[in-house]
């Protein structure tokens, strides 16, 4: 009895509405069927499938998730055999999680097989009957309808096959990409949306990264208000109109888009080149092809969207005949990208690990060792090395020894030269600012702002070696650095206070440093305000009378016959306030600006304009990808909304912003790696923002009588290095020039 519950049918129901012609055909578990509404169960060539009385009406079943129209010419037997012109409409629905191209392709398929010149009857039943039939085998599709409309004498005669796409987005700002939809042959669209509000196109050079050469448009942002064209998610608005009551939530809204001749147009409606309301000429910089298209809508509303194409006569007479062949070259393809991905991963990892020595070198089989090469692959390694030394990432010092070179990732270079010993320095010309790093690309983006630059790696190819780049701000002379990681604990700390010692022995007219790197932020799960999420910057200030900016804690213990407990700590507080009082002055001239007005916003994306290298990324990361998870009592985790402000639309909230978030830097493995110890220690000492273990780094400033030094984390490890370095200069210049960031911002060029 089971099994024949479980069955499938096929079950056609007819109706008549409007003086058209609709028949649903679905597949249906026996269970399911209302057999007192089926007229007929047929047999013989047509078993399995059963005709329901007419019904008055069908029941909602929510949007198509494809469709297909074109023109007919049939025989109705019904009307002595008169020859009928019609427009046909053919709504597909699916089950399962096919993904979009799966879903197209069988659509695509199944039309290409009814309408085949060697069995497609010329009579309107045996082309219902052959619909029906056809559809057993076509196991992915779980619901069809057929509407039928007969058109009148005079009217559209043969137009294109077209063949309609549906795509829905949920509230979360989440891309889906469509490659259903091919856009890398052409250079416009035409589609519709309905949507309340923040319906987004992302058209992109690489399929899945929104990130990188990606134009964003932004239909009806700002409650419905406005449209914008951004280089890039959430990137700078290049084009921006007034459009109140673009969208709508209850109807469909119809838009072109082009982007051809390197000038990206929106305008509203069907018809291309009418009702244009945004228009971006894109600077030669930023031009690409365009490959592939995404769609999303903001946490404000869901997105029902639908995409035309008209369909090519291949697809009708040849699709099921080379289909075949198709699927071998795609297997053969599929294996030879899973090959190269392998490789490009390997070729990644050596050039990470030498980007964790810099400016240390490694020998060859050190490198191999570190990055689990294995010996039978060592000669495609060489050649690897090879060929990124010829595109000039890295340089074999001497033979068989290997140091990663950074002048490669800028648009414009400068010079990066090998010493043994450092060129002497006037007094006029000493570095007064010096700033740590940790992580090469921070190094990359903190040099990126400094103007007149040149680099210096004092070099050795046993021992440490050093690196500085040395230029200016403003009229200020400045100094970078990096820590090289030497592969355990141990050796990084004592590596990282004898590059410190060096760096304030080697340039003793520094007077303030300045500590950046990326760090865990410490989340706040119901205060937007103080709330730190992947994108945001921490900036290192007191928050109590100690006037402690860093704390380390070196031992954790269980208070006895009570809950919590008790932290054996170090904190460092700089006696110098110059720098923070500049951080203070910074946050109360800030807090107010609007989204888009704030100091930072056009210098973060004038910083990656000079950041576009070869092998780094500095946009900011996707907002799906920031998700955040609370500890229970039982140590269980879940996931959890992040807050919002306290009300949607609040006045200065955007979105995936970036913010600036103040209070103390913590650190210790003790309490860093345990959510309940984290929260409670970051609670008890106001800290924004955990560090990886920089205790000797800040014990080595202090000890060379550095009194003015600052930390400033970023939450996520490329883009925000371009982001912190510009916070840097705020703050360094408003300390300078003892002026307010507005005034600033009119006088000095930073990045």
């Amino acid at each position: 009895m089971g099994t024949k519950d479980s069955s499938e049918e096929i079950v056609m129901t007819a109706m008549k509405r409007n003086g058209r012609a609709m028949m649903r055909m679905e597949r249906l578990k026996n269970k399911d069927i209302n057999f007192n509404e089926v007229h007929h169960i047929a047999g013989g060539p047509y078993k399995g499938i059963l005709v329901n009385k007419q019904a008055e009406n069908l029941d909602n079943v929510g949007p198509e998730e494809g469709r297909i129209e074109f023109m007919a010419y049939l025989i109705n037997s019904d009307q002595n055999n008169a020859i009928a012109k019609d427009r046909w409409t053919l709504r597909f629905w699916f089950r399962g999680q096919a993904d979009g191209v799966t879903r197209k392709q069988t659509f695509t398929e199944y039309f290409s097989e009814l309408i085949s010149p060697k069995t497609l009857p010329r009579k309107y039943v045996g082309f219902i009957k052959r619909a029906l039939v056809l559809l057993q085998s076509y196991h992915l599709v779980k619901r069809l309808e057929l509407e039928v409309e007969e058109l009148n004498e005079g009217e559209e005669d043969l137009p294109p096959i077209k063949s309609f796409v549906s795509v829905f987005t949920p509230d979360s700002y989440t891309y889906r990409f469509v490659p259903e939809v091919a856009v890398d042959n052409k250079n416009f669209l035409t589609f519709k949306i309905k949507a309340k509000c923040d319906a987004q196109i992302a058209l992109c050079a690489i399929y899945g990264d929104v990130e990188r050469k990606t134009y964003e448009i932004c239909l009806g942002a700002e409650e419905n208000s406005k449209s914008y064209i951004r280089d890039g998610s959430l990137g700078a608005v290049k084009c921006e109109a007034n459009t109140v009551n673009l969208l709508s939530d209850t109807e469909f809204r119809y838009f072109w888009l082009s982007w051809a001749n390197n000038h990206v147009e929106v305008g509203k409606g069907a018809k291309y080149g009418n009702a244009r309301f945004l228009s971006w000429e894109v600077p030669v910089n930023r031009q690409f092809k365009v490959n592939s298209m995404a769609v999303a809508t903001s946490r404000a509303t869901k997105g029902q969207w639908e995409f035309a194409e008209i369909l090519g006569t291949f697809l009708k007479k040849n699709l099921h005949k080379t289909f075949f062949l198709v699927s071998i070259i795609f297997r053969f393809i599929i294996n030879k990208i899973k090959l190269s991905l392998l490789w490009l991963a390997k070729k990644q990892k050596m050039l990470q690990v030498l980007e964790d020595a810099y400016p240390n070198s490694m020998s060859t089989s050190n490198l191999f060792k570190t990055s689990k090469i294995k010996q039978t692959d060592t000669i495609t390694s060489v050649v690897m090395l090879k060929d990124m030394e010829k595109k000039g990432l890295i340089r074999e010092v001497e033979k068989g020894i290997w140091l990663r070179m950074q002048s490669k990732e800028e648009m414009m270079e400068h010079e990066v030269i090998l010493v043994k010993e450092l060129p002497t320095l006037t007094g006029k010309e000493q570095p007064t600012i010096g700033i740590i790093t940790t992580l090469y690309h921070e190094k990359l983006a903190v040099d990126a702002m400094i103007q007149d630059k040149k680099t210096y790696v004092k070099f050795k190819t046993e021992g440490e070696s050093q690196v500085y780049t040395i230029g200016h701000i403003g009229k200020f002379n400045v100094v970078s650095t990096k820590l090289a990681k030497m592969g355990d604990a141990e050796g990084d700390m004592i590596a990282a206070e004898n590059t410190v010692t060096r760096l304030l022995g080697t340039f003793n007219k520094i007077q303030h440093v300045l500590l950046v790197g990326v760090g865990g932020a410490v989340p706040h799960y119901s205060d937007y305000n103080q709330h730190v999420r992947l994108g945001d910057v921490v900036v290192s200030t007191p928050v109590d009378d100690t006037g402690a900016i860093y704390v380390y804690c070196s031992k954790v213990e269980k208070i006895k016959n009570a809950s919590g407990y008790s932290y054996v700590t170090r904190i460092w507080a700089p006696r110098e306030q110059a720098l923070i009082n500049a951080v203070n002055k910074m946050k109360k001239e800030t807090e107010s600006y609007p989204p888009g007005t704030r100091p930072w916003d056009k210098f973060i994306e004038e910083g990656k304009d000079i950041l576009r290298g070869q092998e780094s990324n500095f946009h900011r990361p996707m907002i799906k990808r920031d998700k955040l998870f609370l500890t229970k009592s039982d140590n269980s985790t879940v996931q959890v909304d992040h807050p919002r402000p306290l009300s949607y639309s609040a006045k200065n909230y955007m979105e995936g912003q970036t913010n600036i978030r103040y209070g103390v830097v913590g650190c210790g493995h003790k309490v860093s790696r345990t959510d309940p110890l984290r929260r409670d220690f970051a609670q008890m000492n106001g800290i924004k923002a955990f560090h990886q273990e920089h205790d000797a780094v800040m014990e080595s400033i202090e000890g060379n009588c550095c009194e003015s030094y600052i930390v400033i984390l970023g939450r996520c490890q490329l883009f925000h290095c371009c982001f912190i370095s510009y916070v840097m200069c705020i703050i360094l210049q408003a300390y300078c020039y003892r002026i307010n960031v507005n005034k600033k911002l009119i006088h000095i060029k930073i990045l």
